[in-house]
């Protein structure tokens, strides 16, 4: 979250300036018939806003707006107090008051977006954050909050090319390449759950979590996936190449090869499948054999077969790095390669070649022989485009061309996933950079410890997150992040610490509220516990475990009304019977033996079905390793 409060306070002073000195040597023009009284307010609440005495400077302006009520300045100034005391509600009425008085006064309409924003409305956040932007163009609130109010809308595309602006018209801000590389992950994560809910009972969700499998090398997940998806369809796309993906990794060449000859039957126009066989022949130690399967592969689609390839780079980085003896291979196969008649297959297998043995200079002189020798592309539709600009890693372009199509086919599930991808590439190219341009940096430690958390390191996770707190220690989100961290770890006493510490910056935060609320419910605190947790429900209303330990905090203090009531909302997502059998105690404690037994009833067939699927889960890992 952004840090708003000096910025703020400067455009408070800015309009109390503005509305005392209109002309210089002249009172503004609504003082001059206004009476000394609402002049005095005016300027005791600019004295007092001043000295962040924000209840003080709220009275006066209030006082001001008594007395002339027809005064734009002092309901802005009013509004902005309201906004620093995080009374968004006051806020936004104030300044809408102030923009329907007088449109055009600094800072009322970005901070009225803001006011929105908090609120979580967003889509009244957005037209008063366009014109922020057109009153203040090198305003970067104004853009930064532009960005995440047009992603709360649900304005997706329209969020990431707001931020993707931002961070090139503010170049030196780290903080902004961060944002925007989150924002794409987001986006990849969204279009994956929505392909998986669209594709649901077909190949493709299995495709799709075999893939991502694999790039977690979680191989046998992912061996498991790819089965399942050949199962429901035998010629079914891509499953064999990410089978023969899996057996290259683990430098099974016989299997892999076997796997990519399959995908061929299944698909015989698969410039990749054909590209990774002419690896493997080099990795074999037969750079002859290799160079005709590379010449098939560049007569069917060049850029495919050099995108499965890692080239001219790995998406995710260091993907391909094999072992020693690989390497060998590869230095082996130099001198046929060198020696061997200038061709596209030739400049492609040296290409690959020095990638592998990092000769990045050798590499990328035989990449541009290369592409130079690339014929124009003539694509039939948006979708060709992008999936063309995909594998010439030109992303940008490809999200762009998938966006056109999808507009046109919203319903074209393969193209929602090829975009997911597509951004997700984004976000890595978006991180990598800011790792080069600003290593020292505290999004950059926030970077590498997401990076840590997401790979289960907690202990790495937890240092870099440290030395964000140590660069910027007000910084929002930071102190709940190492909080929740040492929660996981299992150091509540710490985690309490650090909450804490979170919501002294941002009393609101919703989760550092519910964990809050968590731990004290734990330590048999409950009397502590609720206000936390109430808070948390106030901020997200549809946070259901929270309203499941309300339930539970409210039992132990044998509140039962309220107990129900928190349970009955726990219930409407309760995957494993925690809640139902949480509310089937309450109802035996209230002497209610039927509606307790009923619950108790709920509770048990929901966990047998979440062992059932735990179950199918273990049997689909056994028929896959036998």
């Amino acid at each position: 979250m952004l840090s708003c409060s000096s910025r703020r306070l400067s455009i408070i002073g800015c309009i109390a300036l503005w509305a005392f000195s209109s002309l210089p040597g002249q009172a503004p023009a609504w003082a001059q018939d206004a009476g000394s009284e609402a002049l005095q307010h005016f300027a005791a609440g600019h004295r007092a806003q001043d000295a962040g005495n924000l209840d003080l400077a709220a009275q006066e302006y209030l006082a001001v707006i008594h007395l002339r009520p027809e005064v734009a300045e002092a309901y802005a100034s009013l509004g902005l107090v309201y906004n620093a005391q995080g009374k968004f509600a006051e806020s936004a009425r104030a300044l809408g008051k102030a923009e329907t008085l007088k449109p055009g006064l600094p800072g009322v309409s970005l901070y009225l977006g803001i006011a929105y924003e908090k609120r979580r409305q967003a889509g009244l956040a957005v037209p008063h954050l366009v014109e922020a932007v057109r009153l203040e163009p090198a305003n970067k609130q104004a853009h930064t909050w532009l960005g995440r109010a047009l992603w709360d809308d649900g304005r997706t595309q329209a969020a990431l090319e707001q931020l993707r602006k931002t961070s090139l018209l503010f170049p030196s801000d780290p903080a902004l390449l961060l944002d925007l590389g989150e924002a794409y992950r987001k986006a990849a994560d969204l279009g994956i759950e929505h392909v998986l809910t669209g594709a649901n009972g077909t190949p493709l969700v299995h495709q799709v979590y075999g893939d991502i499998y694999k790039d977690e090398h979680a191989w046998e997940n992912a061996i498991a996936h790819y089965y399942r998806a050949l199962d429901q369809d035998p010629r079914w796309h891509g499953a064999h190449f990410g089978l023969g993906e899996v057996a290259l990794r683990r430098e099974k060449l016989d299997a892999a090869e076997q796997e990519y000859r399959h995908e061929l039957e299944a698909n015989p126009r698969s410039a990749a499948a054909l590209a990774r066989l002419a690896e493997i022949a080099m990795l074999e130690g037969k750079p002859e054999d290799a160079l005709p399967l590379f010449s098939a592969a560049i007569h069917l689609s060049g850029y495919q077969a050099a995108n499965a390839l890692g080239l001219p780079r790995p998406y995710p980085a260091a993907a391909e790095d094999f072992t020693e003896h690989a390497r060998e291979q590869f230095r082996a196969c130099l001198p046929a390669l060198e020696g061997a008649p200038a061709s596209a297959s030739r400049s492609l297998a040296l290409a690959l070649a020095n990638a592998r043995l990092g000769n990045n200079d050798a590499s990328l002189s035989a990449w541009k022989d290369f592409t130079s020798n690339m014929p124009p592309s003539n694509p039939s539709d948006a979708y060709a485009r992008g999936l063309g600009n995909f594998d010439r890693q030109d992303f940008e372009a490809a999200e762009n061309d998938l966006n056109t199509w999808l507009k046109l086919h919203p319903n074209d599930l393969q193209a929602d996933y090829l975009l997911a991808r597509t951004c997700r590439n984004l976000s890595l190219s978006t991180l990598e950079q800011l790792l080069t341009l600003a290593p020292d940096s505290y999004p950059a430690h926030q970077l590498l410890a997401e990076t840590y958390q997401n790979a289960q390191q907690n202990d790495k996770a937890l240092a870099e997150y440290r030395e964000v707190e140590n660069i910027e220690p007000n910084l929002p989100g930071v102190h709940f992040s190492v909080g929740h961290l040492l929660l996981k770890m299992g150091q509540q006493d710490q985690a309490l610490g650090e909450l804490a510490a979170e919501l002294r910056l941002n009393p609101d935060h919703a989760e550092a509220n519910a964990e809050m609320g968590t731990i004290l419910l734990a330590q048999l605190e409950p009397a502590k516990a609720i206000p936390y947790l109430e808070k948390a429900l106030q901020a997200e209303p549809d946070r259901w475990s929270t309203y499941r330990d309300l339930g539970k905090a409210y039992y132990m203090q044998k509140d039962f009304t309220k107990a129900e009531t928190a349970l009955r909302q726990a219930v409407r997502h309760d995957p494993e019977g925690l809640a139902h059998y949480q509310l089937a105690l309450v109802y035996r404690s209230l002497g209610q033996k039927e509606a307790a037994n009923e619950q108790f009833e709920i509770s048990r067939k929901l966990k047998l079905e979440s062992l059932a699927h735990a179950e199918t889960q273990m049997k689909t890992m056994e028929s896959v390793s036998q």
